[in-house]
Protein backbone atom coordinates (compact mmCIF):
# COMPACT_ATOMS: atom_id res chain seq x y z
CA UNK A 1 0.00 0.00 0.00
CA UNK A 2 1.03 3.58 -0.78
CA UNK A 3 1.63 6.53 1.13
CA UNK A 4 -1.45 8.37 2.44
CA UNK A 5 -2.06 12.35 3.26
CA UNK A 6 -4.27 14.60 5.06
CA UNK A 7 -4.15 17.28 2.61
CA UNK A 8 -2.20 19.19 -0.01
CA UNK A 9 -1.04 22.95 -0.89
CA UNK A 10 0.48 24.74 -3.66
CA UNK A 11 3.14 27.35 -2.05
CA UNK A 12 5.26 29.70 -3.42
CA UNK A 13 6.66 30.79 0.06
CA UNK A 14 7.69 27.52 1.99
CA UNK A 15 10.50 27.03 -0.22
CA UNK A 16 12.01 30.51 -1.49
CA UNK A 17 11.86 31.40 -5.35
CA UNK A 18 10.29 27.68 -6.15
CA UNK A 19 7.06 26.62 -6.31
CA UNK A 20 5.69 24.25 -4.07
CA UNK A 21 2.99 21.11 -3.77
CA UNK A 22 3.53 20.90 0.34
CA UNK A 23 2.05 17.63 1.57
CA UNK A 24 0.69 17.10 5.46
CA UNK A 25 1.45 14.16 7.36
CA UNK A 26 -0.54 13.27 10.30
CA UNK A 27 1.37 12.41 13.92
CA UNK A 28 4.93 13.66 15.30
CA UNK A 29 6.82 12.68 18.69
CA UNK A 30 6.56 16.86 19.73
CA UNK A 31 3.96 18.36 21.49
CA UNK A 32 5.11 22.25 20.65
CA UNK A 33 3.14 24.87 21.91
CA UNK A 34 1.89 27.32 19.74
CA UNK A 35 1.88 24.60 17.02
CA UNK A 36 -0.01 25.37 14.01
CA UNK A 37 -0.66 21.86 12.84
CA UNK A 38 -2.13 20.47 15.96
CA UNK A 39 -4.74 18.45 14.55
CA UNK A 40 -2.69 16.56 12.37
CA UNK A 41 -0.09 15.98 15.68
CA UNK A 42 -3.30 14.31 17.18
CA UNK A 43 -4.08 12.16 14.62
CA UNK A 44 -7.53 13.71 14.38
CA UNK A 45 -7.55 14.90 10.89
CA UNK A 46 -8.43 11.74 7.88
CA UNK A 47 -5.60 10.94 5.06
CA UNK A 48 -8.12 11.44 2.49
CA UNK A 49 -5.23 12.16 -0.05
CA UNK A 50 -3.65 8.82 -1.69
CA UNK A 51 -0.51 8.27 -3.42
CA UNK A 52 -1.80 8.01 -6.71
CA UNK A 53 -3.03 11.40 -6.71
CA UNK A 54 0.26 12.68 -5.48
CA UNK A 55 1.37 11.31 -8.46
CA UNK A 56 -0.89 12.32 -11.05
CA UNK A 57 -0.39 16.01 -9.70
CA UNK A 58 3.19 16.14 -10.02
CA UNK A 59 3.38 14.65 -13.62
CA UNK A 60 1.08 16.71 -14.28
CA UNK A 61 1.16 19.93 -12.80
CA UNK A 62 3.68 22.74 -14.88
CA UNK A 63 3.77 24.95 -12.13
CA UNK A 64 5.66 22.92 -9.24
CA UNK A 65 8.71 22.70 -9.37
CA UNK A 66 9.37 21.35 -5.85
CA UNK A 67 7.61 18.20 -3.40
CA UNK A 68 7.61 19.45 0.47
CA UNK A 69 6.70 16.45 2.88
CA UNK A 70 5.73 18.68 6.16
CA UNK A 71 3.49 17.61 8.98
CA UNK A 72 3.29 16.78 11.46
CA UNK A 73 6.56 15.05 11.40
CA UNK A 74 7.27 12.84 8.49
CA UNK A 75 10.31 10.87 10.20
CA UNK A 76 7.58 9.22 12.60
CA UNK A 77 6.53 7.38 9.35
CA UNK A 78 8.37 3.97 8.08
CA UNK A 79 11.41 5.40 6.63
CA UNK A 80 11.76 2.66 3.63
CA UNK A 81 8.19 3.78 2.87
CA UNK A 82 9.08 7.13 2.68
CA UNK A 83 12.11 6.72 0.29
CA UNK A 84 10.31 4.44 -1.51
CA UNK A 85 7.15 7.14 -1.84
CA UNK A 86 10.16 9.75 -3.05
CA UNK A 87 11.54 7.39 -5.55
CA UNK A 88 8.20 7.28 -6.76
CA UNK A 89 8.06 10.95 -7.52
CA UNK A 90 11.21 11.51 -8.78
CA UNK A 91 10.64 8.75 -11.30
CA UNK A 92 6.95 9.99 -12.39
CA UNK A 93 8.88 13.82 -13.06
CA UNK A 94 12.41 13.80 -12.48
CA UNK A 95 13.10 17.03 -12.72
CA UNK A 96 10.91 17.43 -9.64
CA UNK A 97 13.09 19.00 -6.09
CA UNK A 98 12.05 17.37 -2.50
CA UNK A 99 12.27 18.79 0.80
CA UNK A 100 11.39 16.99 4.14
CA UNK A 101 10.69 19.15 6.99
CA UNK A 102 11.30 17.81 10.03
CA UNK A 103 12.04 18.65 13.73
CA UNK A 104 15.04 16.44 13.34
CA UNK A 105 14.58 14.24 16.33
CA UNK A 106 14.93 10.87 14.29
CA UNK A 107 18.50 11.81 12.76
CA UNK A 108 19.06 7.85 11.55
CA UNK A 109 16.04 8.79 9.41
CA UNK A 110 17.37 11.91 8.07
CA UNK A 111 21.17 9.82 7.54
CA UNK A 112 18.61 7.23 5.25
CA UNK A 113 16.49 10.24 3.36
CA UNK A 114 19.63 12.69 2.27
CA UNK A 115 20.63 9.77 -0.44
CA UNK A 116 17.13 10.54 -1.96
CA UNK A 117 15.93 13.80 -1.09
CA UNK A 118 17.42 17.36 -2.04
CA UNK A 119 17.30 19.10 1.25
CA UNK A 120 15.66 19.37 4.82
CA UNK A 121 13.90 22.17 6.75
CA UNK A 122 15.29 21.61 10.18
CA UNK A 123 13.66 23.37 13.57
CA UNK A 124 15.71 24.52 16.12
CA UNK A 125 13.62 25.16 18.43
CA UNK A 126 16.08 26.19 21.35
CA UNK A 127 19.96 26.14 21.97
CA UNK A 128 21.04 22.92 21.42
CA UNK A 129 23.01 22.97 24.62
CA UNK A 130 19.75 23.81 26.80
CA UNK A 131 18.10 20.28 27.34
CA UNK A 132 15.51 21.90 29.76
CA UNK A 133 14.53 24.77 27.39
CA UNK A 134 14.42 22.48 24.46
CA UNK A 135 11.96 20.20 26.11
CA UNK A 136 9.69 23.19 27.28
CA UNK A 137 9.61 24.15 23.62
CA UNK A 138 8.89 20.66 22.59
CA UNK A 139 6.40 19.99 25.16
CA UNK A 140 8.48 16.29 25.80
CA UNK A 141 11.92 15.48 27.00
CA UNK A 142 14.43 16.08 24.26
CA UNK A 143 18.03 15.08 23.94
CA UNK A 144 19.70 17.82 21.97
CA UNK A 145 22.00 15.48 20.65
CA UNK A 146 19.55 14.19 18.06
CA UNK A 147 18.84 17.41 16.98
CA UNK A 148 22.53 18.48 16.72
CA UNK A 149 23.52 15.14 14.52
CA UNK A 150 20.30 15.83 12.31
CA UNK A 151 21.80 19.13 11.87
CA UNK A 152 24.90 18.31 10.79
CA UNK A 153 23.44 15.60 8.46
CA UNK A 154 21.13 17.53 7.03
CA UNK A 155 23.62 20.44 6.15
CA UNK A 156 24.66 21.35 2.88
CA UNK A 157 22.02 20.03 0.73
CA UNK A 158 20.62 22.52 -2.16
CA UNK A 159 17.38 22.89 -0.74
CA UNK A 160 18.31 22.36 3.44
CA UNK A 161 17.53 25.42 5.47
CA UNK A 162 17.32 25.81 9.62
CA UNK A 163 14.67 27.88 11.14
CA UNK A 164 13.28 29.19 14.33
CA UNK A 165 10.44 30.92 15.41
CA UNK A 166 10.98 34.04 17.72
CA UNK A 167 9.23 32.02 20.67
CA UNK A 168 8.52 34.94 23.50
CA UNK A 169 10.24 32.81 26.37
CA UNK A 170 13.58 32.72 24.55
CA UNK A 171 15.47 35.55 25.33
CA UNK A 172 18.01 37.59 23.22
CA UNK A 173 20.67 35.61 24.44
CA UNK A 174 19.37 31.97 23.90
CA UNK A 175 18.74 33.39 20.48
CA UNK A 176 22.45 34.43 20.48
CA UNK A 177 22.89 30.78 21.14
CA UNK A 178 21.18 29.50 18.35
CA UNK A 179 23.00 31.37 16.25
CA UNK A 180 26.35 30.39 17.23
CA UNK A 181 25.90 27.12 16.44
CA UNK A 182 23.91 27.63 13.23
CA UNK A 183 26.64 29.89 11.85
CA UNK A 184 29.19 26.93 12.27
CA UNK A 185 26.76 25.40 9.58
CA UNK A 186 26.27 25.88 5.57
CA UNK A 187 22.87 26.06 4.95
CA UNK A 188 20.99 29.26 5.55
CA UNK A 189 18.89 29.88 9.21
CA UNK A 190 15.66 31.62 9.12
CA UNK A 191 14.92 33.69 12.39
CA UNK A 192 10.66 33.59 11.62
CA UNK A 193 8.09 35.17 13.25
CA UNK A 194 5.85 33.90 16.16
CA UNK A 195 2.04 33.80 15.65
CA UNK A 196 0.47 32.89 18.81
CA UNK A 197 -2.19 29.40 18.64
CA UNK A 198 -4.76 30.15 21.38
CA UNK A 199 -6.57 26.71 20.50
CA UNK A 200 -3.12 24.50 20.78
CA UNK A 201 -3.85 21.79 23.51
CA UNK A 202 -0.57 21.66 24.12
CA UNK A 203 -0.14 25.61 25.79
CA UNK A 204 0.05 23.82 28.96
Amino acid sequence: MGMRFVSYTISSKDVPGRWSLVLFMKGCNFRCRHCHNWRLVTGDEKDDITEREVLCEVSSNPVTDTLVLSGGEPTVHNPQKLIDFVLRVKSKNPLLKVRVDTNGYAPQVLEKLREVVDGFAVDIKSPIGRSSRYSYTAGRKVDTIRIRDSAYIADGLPLTIFRTPKYPWLTEGEFAEIEEFVSSLRSPWYLNEFYEVPSCPFNV
